[in-house]
């Protein structure tokens, strides 16, 4: 029979506990998890994912993952994630959405008009193009 060993407030976190404890050779699993997969809402609704272990490993399971909870594994490698010197997201796609607006415009107005005045805002869109990508790095370079 299987009991409760952890309870995380994440499925990412709770299927990552698991897989630390199957590598350590204990039979764990996450509870619940199709459930909160098909309708993440449910999570608060059942307390949470528990992470269940059999009996006979589960003293093995939470003294494991007490020692993930105090930084035992935690290297001194830096992290893969952007610095406060790179290109957040958020300005790369507000500058990608900046770069298609001129194309969504000519398509509308195309889509209501003849073709001849989609085409004749063609050209201002790659103008306009050209522009914003010249500008582009003056750009970035403000904002950062």
């Amino acid at each position: 029979m299987s009991i409760e060993v952890g309870r995380f407030h994440d499925l990412h976190e709770a299927e990552l506990a698991a897989g630390l404890l199957r590598s350590a050779g204990i039979r764990a699993e996450v509870a619940d998890h199709h459930l909160i997969g098909m309708d993440p809402l449910m999570q608060r609704a059942v307390g949470g994912l528990r992470v269940m272990a059999p009996e006979d490993e589960a003293l093995d399971a939470r003294a494991i993952l007490a020692r993930v909870q105090s930084g035992e594994f935690i290297s001194g490698e830096p992290d893969d994630l952007p610095g406060t010197g790179d290109l957040p997201a958020r300005d790369l796609g507000l500058a990608l959405g900046v770069l298609a607006a001129p194309w969504a415009a000519a398509g509308m107005l195309g889509a209501r008009r003849s073709v001849s005045v989609r085409r004749r805002f063609a050209p201002l869109a790659i103008v306009l193009l050209v522009a914003l990508l010249m500008g582009l790095p003056l750009v970035l370079r403000f904002l950062a």
